[in-house]
């Protein structure tokens, strides 16, 4: 399974308290993999007014799912779902450049097993120049995770709290043990250092470990240091 062909992931920024009308809105589509944190938009009053929206307070989900399913989801909301969604917001979805194989097994239906057989392997696409590479990790493992990143090459990263808010709220999800509270660490690399990092975290980190890491990267278009 290629990632490019296979999983996308979807970032949907709404108004606080809407996250979870949004959730179950892809669940029904099914996509059933999310995580969910808090953050505070920027815009003036006068634009949120005409934007409709009340508030600059945002939940933000992160959704991963199978490229097709997510695809058929978008089309229909431009169409005629929009009122079914109940949120107010934007939705953007973005190409995988990497993906433990694990996750991916389980994203692609292709099961917990076939997963397992690939558990210390990454899918990658070797295209992208940079990418933005995010690491979800149980809560409490974050500074070892981070540790093993920094051996591998990186320079730094940005913790960002958040939890699972998937369709199965209790403590597995296809077979894999869950734990609700999580961390995401975004780390932006170069292309070989990203390899390195993703197969470090993957091999000492993974799903089937405390951590419980997955692991993807995103491609960016373009990058430049401020300051």
């Amino acid at each position: 399974m290629a990632v490019k062909k296979g999983v996308r992931l979807l970032i949907s920024i709404v108004e606080r308290g809407q996250g979870k009308n949004v959730r179950k809105f892809y669940t029904d589509y099914g996509l059933t993999c999310h995580f969910q944190t808090v953050g505070r938009g920027t815009a003036s009053s006068d634009l949120l007014d005409i934007l409709g929206v009340g508030s600059t307070e945002r939940d933000i989900i992160f959704t991963f799912g199978e490229q097709n399913q997510m695809l058929r989801m978008l089309h229909q909301m431009q169409d005629d779902e929009e009122s079914a969604l109940r949120a107010k917001g934007i939705a953007f979805g973005m190409k995988l450049t990497a993906l433990n194989t694990l996750a991916a097994a389980v994203l692609m239906g292709s099961g917990i097993q076939s997963g397992m057989e690939g558990a210390g392997a990454m899918q990658q696409n070797k295209e992208e120049a940079h990418s933005l590479v995010l690491i979800v990790v149980n809560q409490g493992h974050t500074d070892e995770v981070m540790n093993t990143a920094r051996e591998a090459g990186a320079r730094g990263g940005t913790i960002i709290r958040s939890h699972w808010a998937g369709s199965e709220e209790s403590e597995s999800f296809y077979g894999i043990t869950l734990q609700a509270e999580k961390e995401i660490i975004a780390i932006v690399a170069g292309d070989q250092r990203r390899r390195l990092i993703m197969e470090a975290v993957n091999k000492k980190h993974g799903m089937n470990t405390e951590a419980g890491a997955m692991i993807c990267s995103v491609a960016l278009d373009q990058m430049q240091r401020l300051g």
